[in-house]
């Protein structure tokens, strides 16, 4: 039998075991949930919750049971079907509803702005539209590295609403929008700030553990929730962040964050993800669909 061979087979037994252990979660109690979890390093949790996302057994799952699994758990496994997903799907779409303070002294604003987004990674190419409902509706942007990496296209309101302009990511009309530049929509940049504040909490011997883990619900559906507390806000990107993962399928449903008086200062809720591969026009400003 032939080294390769034998890698193969060592590899497909890893995870079959994974997905065998997920599905056996129903059987175990909460203490030997706790038991199995624990005695796995972070790549085995990582390999077995993500093998279980959407799957009858954790579906199904009381709420102890879930609660072992979650407790037991690394941050890098509980975020790992969602790191996973953004390697695995190259380009998907998502709608979101994200309110943000501008500034120190703003109100958090109470109608959120609902986004449609569309993401591929590699080149990153970012088209977003503000869908009815929000005080920018109608606006759109579209981002392109492949042919400038610091300007996007836009028509962001007033006259720009019906003349289409190439601007800053950075530049004052578009920090004028949000505190984050375009680049920063999707998945993959909130699981880097993540990893970004738990390197700081590693470098100042600080636990990476969330300071808490719970099952909620919300509108009937149950979700895991995660919370991080930190030092302060700067260095870390908030005192406290907050999020719900979706059980159903591998993704983060809402990130909540709050300054250093305890006030949110970023609300963003995912509504859909569409994981897909997007049409040869999706990044084409002269696609019929958009108004460049």
């Amino acid at each position: 039998m032939g080294l390769k061979f034998r890698v193969c087979i060592a590899l497909l037994g890893m995870c079959l075991g994974a997905a065998h252990a997920a599905e056996d979660a129903l059987s175990a109690s909460p203490e030997e949930l706790r038991s199995r979890l624990t005695a796995m390093n972070a790549s085995a949790q990582c390999d077995w919750f993500a093998q279980g996302i959407g799957k009858p057994a954790l579906l199904k799952a009381s709420d102890a049971q879930l609660l072992a699994i979650l407790q037991s758990l690394e941050s890098s496994a509980l975020f790992c079907p969602v790191k996973r997903m953004t390697e695995q799907n190259p380009e998907y779409e998502f709608l979101m509803l994200r309110r943000e303070r501008l500034k120190e002294d703003d109100d958090l604003p109470d109608t959120p702005e609902r986004m449609l987004v569309k993401y591929r990674s590699e080149p990153r190419t970012i088209y977003a539209r503000w869908e009815s409902g929000g005080a920018r509706a109608g606006q759109e942007v579209l981002y392109d590295a492949t042919k400038d990496s610091k300007k996007m296209l836009a028509h962001v309101g007033g006259l720009f609403g019906v003349v289409s302009m190439n601007i800053p990511i950075d530049g004052a009309l578009a920090r004028a929008q949000s505190r984050h530049t375009v680049r920063d929509l999707g998945f993959a940049f909130i699981l880097a700030q993540l990893e970004s504040d738990h390197e700081k909490s590693r470098a100042r011997n600080l636990s990476t553990r969330p300071a808490s883990v719970k099952v909620t619900r919300e509108n009937g559906k149950r979700y895991a929730e995660v919370v991080y507390d930190n030092p302060s806000t700067p260095p870390f990107y908030a005192k406290q962040t907050r999020f719900l993962l979706d059980l159903r399928e591998p993704m983060i449903r809402l990130v909540e964050s709050r300054d250093n008086k305890g006030e949110v200062f970023e609300h963003i809720v995912f509504e859909s993800l569409d994981r897909k591969k997007l049409a040869a026009n999706a990044f084409d400003a002269k696609n019929p669909d958009y108004r460049f």
